[in-house]
């Protein structure tokens, strides 16, 4: 089998040697498929997304040397207790 431009060209015309080529092909295409029905798996994109998030979380909350990023964590507490508060305070006044 030789490739041109990205595409695999059969060189033989022997019957044995055409049958050893297409179940090679079909076995490395069912390969692929396996990969590809494994990494698209709602549990492995679950899984996946659930350690981006992790890894952005903590990039963001520690620093090179595992050390807490005080500064950031008490400005994600301030902005979620004002959101808090502005909630709390238009459902007060809702009941008025």
């Amino acid at each position: 089998m030789a490739a041109s431009d990205g595409k695999a060209e059969i060189t033989t015309t022997d019957p044995r040697a055409l049958e050893r080529e297409v179940e090679a092909r079909r076995a490395h295409l069912a390969g692929t498929i396996d990969e590809l029905t494994s990494r698209l798996a709602p549990t492995a994109l679950k899984d996946r997304s659930v350690a981006t998030v992790r890894a952005k979380v903590n990039g963001f909350a520690y620093d090179h040397r595992g050390g807490l990023r005080v500064e950031r964590v008490a400005a994600v507490g301030v902005a979620v207790l004002g959101v808090a508060t502005v909630l709390v305070v238009r459902a007060v006044r809702k009941r008025r």
